[in-house]
């Protein structure tokens, strides 16, 4: 390394003033570039991404909380209204559930829809439907969960799981299984 820095230092010597300057000035400028590429560009790049993903967040954050205010008030204002806890034997949980996406949802967001039995204790027997949904945003995920809930019918929601989509994430992917009760 010393013998190298000898080198520079001969070569350096050997050159006039004015090109030792020049030498000077664009070393100087190379320092500059060296820490601007690979000190300071990624940090400032890194804060702004942590400032975007902020605001995203906030803004996610404010989404839900104005949700959540709307849950409490339909759970304070459905306290006192009695639902019925369970069907008619000629009702078709999959017709429900299909009436009730296709008013809130975009037909190309609905994945599957999946019916399914089991059989309970007493003559009675669950009815359910598992429906996947696919590129769904917020609003309509909301309206298609209000549609089931705000109707007379036994109808409830058993299962529900909803994930963010990595190319969008407005969007999500949701897994909804809804059921009800009817006697055999």
């Amino acid at each position: 390394m010393k013998q190298f820095l000898h080198q520079i230092e001969l070569a350096l010597s050997r050159l006039s003033p004015r090109e030792q300057r020049l030498v000077a000035i664009f070393g100087g400028l190379l320092a500059v570039v060296v820490v601007w590429s690979f000190l300071l560009a990624p940090v400032l790049a890194g804060r702004q991404q942590l400032a975007e993903e902020i605001v995203t967040l906030s803004e996610d954050l404010a989404d839900l909380e104005k949700l959540s205010r709307q849950i409490r008030a339909a759970q304070a204002g459905g306290a006192a209204k009695a639902r019925p806890t369970e069907s008619d034997a000629g009702f078709s949980l999959l017709a429900f559930v299909d009436k009730a996406a296709r008013a809130s949802l975009r037909a190309e967001s609905i994945a599957a829809m999946s019916p399914g039995q089991r059989a309970l204790d007493q003559g009675r027997q669950e009815s359910m439907v598992e429906l996947r949904l696919s590129a769904v945003t917020l609003p309509e995920i909301v309206e298609l969960l209000r549609s089931i809930e705000d109707d007379d019918s036994a109808v409830y929601v058993k299962q529900f799981h909803m994930k963010k989509r990595y190319e969008d994430p407005s969007q999500f992917d949701v897994t909804l299984v809804t059921a009800t009760v009817t006697r055999i």
